[in-house]
């Protein structure tokens, strides 16, 4: 069910879902961060998250996106699974987000910790928040965070606060490593150097990478080859392991040099 609590991811040559994952899980869900990227064709890009939300997932959302909505119910579905499986907690929110209450993180990450034979994936947009929680995240917590997008709260980020935003987490993410958490990076769509930032580090700050192109709705572009390749290249360097998403099939250097690959 779109944007149920917990979704199986399928996988087929025509549809993959989430390529990385194979069920979402939403026990917490909405966002405020209002982000949006700006297309090559000059059109504007939401969220994905939002559009579900406000387009075939209305029903679930009956405030609308920007609002922050709370299952408790959700909290058991996790144990239900039989089998051992990578789930990705806040498909369509940002459970680190600065208006989720501590004591609803901190549930969140008693589930992950009463199983351990699941793989718990978060993504965040908000990565400093995870600070105040490192000790107390289970080891099979996967913390991940997104490269910055080029609108958000309602305003276009600069060049120079997109650079900064991304050293604020790749530094962010290098701390949380430190405790023996894996960290990876959602470079979608890969927009900024990432792979120059990457490689401003003595050492890995992440452990993988997932890197896709831009696309609004059905359309998708092509990134920049040299944005890919210089990713992939600091990647090889620092031992980071590369998930390509299937829309990264526009770049023709992703295409020959294909990568599907998880952290061990």
């Amino acid at each position: 069910m779109i944007g149920g609590v917990m979704n199986k991811q399928y996988k087929s040559p025509t549809s993959r879902g989430i390529e990385w994952t194979d069920y979402t899980w939403n026990p917490i869900s909405g966002c405020f961060h209002a982000c949006q990227w700006a297309m090559p064709d000059g059109s504007i890009a939401n969220c994905y998250a939002e559009d579900v939300a406000t387009r075939v997932a209305g029903s679930a959302y009956p405030h609308g996106f920007e609002h922050h909505y709370w299952k408790p119910e959700a909290l058991e579905e996790p144990a239900k699974l039989r089998k051992s499986s990578r789930i990705f907690v806040g498909s369509m929110a940002d459970v680190f987000g600065h208006w989720v209450p501590e004591e609803q993180i901190n549930a969140v990450l008693s589930v992950c910790r009463h199983n351990p034979q699941h793989t718990f994936q978060f993504l965040t947009k908000n990565p400093r928040r995870v600070l105040q929680f490192d000790w107390r995240i289970p080891k099979n917590c996967w913390i991940g965070a997104s490269t910055p997008p080029d609108f958000m709260w309602g305003k276009a980020l600069s060049d120079v606060q997109r650079q900064r935003m991304l050293k604020t987490t790749l530094d962010t993410l290098h701390s949380v490593r430190q405790t023996g958490i894996v960290t990876w990076l959602s470079a979608e769509p890969i927009t900024i150097d990432v792979g120059a930032a990457l490689m401003t580090y003595p050492g890995k700050p992440i452990d993988w990478m997932v890197i896709g192109a831009a696309s609004n709705g059905a359309q998708k572009y092509a990134p920049s080859d040299e944005l890919v390749r210089g990713a992939v290249r600091a990647a090889d360097m620092l031992d980071v392991t590369l998930f390509f998403k299937g829309n990264l099939r526009t770049s023709p250097y992703a295409s020959e040099n294909w990568r599907e690959e998880f952290p061990g």
